[in-house]
């Protein structure tokens, strides 16, 4: 029996998060026809990848590798489920955190979430890698707000790019990946052109998984989330990174902020 796996590996800031939201929602009905796993279920392998893209070295490399294998190795191969993995953090640290500007080391991670399915499941697995991509522009800004409102961040969002400026792109990280993982499949779609999707982020990844049996209309299709607020608040978390108040009020501060605006958008 030939295994499908989607892997959805990534990228922070592409929908990501409003696609694990809809996965839970929907887990009662998707439950028949797909195996989904969600970060909480491989933990120790992201916490390693992305120890992995702030130190790449070949012990923690190997690290990886162990975690996969560990986590492949108690799914069973009898289930004819396909299996679904859902995480940004398979590719490392979100770039703009620990002096990162792209996702150099995603391809070498990939290639031992590869390496331990083929292992598992038989080197006939139909494995694909999935990416959600972004354009550049309105990627780099999801990404500081989300530095900015997650961290101490203190370069406004012009100094905040400029540092990106020779960086590689999504898409060159992504040819990277085909080249790691091959013959495994690398596919993208690009959030901008999900909007119109009946089931937005979500959409892609049930195509890819091929559940012909699933009635899609029954699925509940959630709002984005994590979306940036058109309110100003930027300009004021920006200014509690910078001020000389302590961690722990920042964050209360930040919080309570968040808090407010969820209430207006109500």
């Amino acid at each position: 029996m030939t295994t499908k796996i989607v892997i959805h590996a990534g990228f922070h800031k592409t929908g990501t998060t409003s696609v694990q939201s809809m996965l839970r929602e929907n887990a009662e009905l998707l439950d028949p026809h797909v195996r989904v796993y969600l970060k909480d279920a491989f933990e120790p392998l992201t916490e390693r990848a992305r120890a992995f893209s702030i130190a790449p070295k070949k012990r923690t490399l190997a690290q990886v590798a162990k975690a996969a294998t560990a986590f492949f190795d108690e799914l069973t191969s009898t289930d004819p489920r396909p299996i679904l993995m859902s995480s940004e953090d398979l590719s490392g640290h979100m770039p703009g955190r620990h002096g990162l500007d792209c996702y150099d080391s995603a391809g070498l991670v990939m290639r031992c979430l590869t390496e331990a399915v083929m292992q598992r499941f038989g080197t006939d697995a139909e494995l694909t890698f999935y990416f959600s991509t972004r354009s550049r522009d309105p990627w780099l800004r999801s990404t500081w707000w989300q530095n900015l409102r997650s961290t101490r961040l203190t370069d406004d969002f012009q100094s905040y790019s400029s540092q990106f400026d020779a960086a590689r792109g999504l898409e060159d990280i992504l040819e990277e990946i085909a080249e790691d993982i091959a013959p495994a499949r690398v596919t993208s779609f690009l959030l901008d052109d999900m909007a119109d999707l009946p089931l937005g982020p979500l959409d892609p990844l049930l195509t890819l998984l091929e559940l012909p049996e699933l009635d899609r209309s029954r699925l509940k299709v959630l709002p984005p989330e994590n979306v940036q607020p058109d309110t100003g608040i930027d300009e004021v978390f920006l200014a509690l990174n910078r001020s000389t108040l302590p961690d722990m009020d920042v964050q209360d501060a930040k919080r309570h902020l968040r808090k407010l605006g969820r209430q207006q958008d109500a």
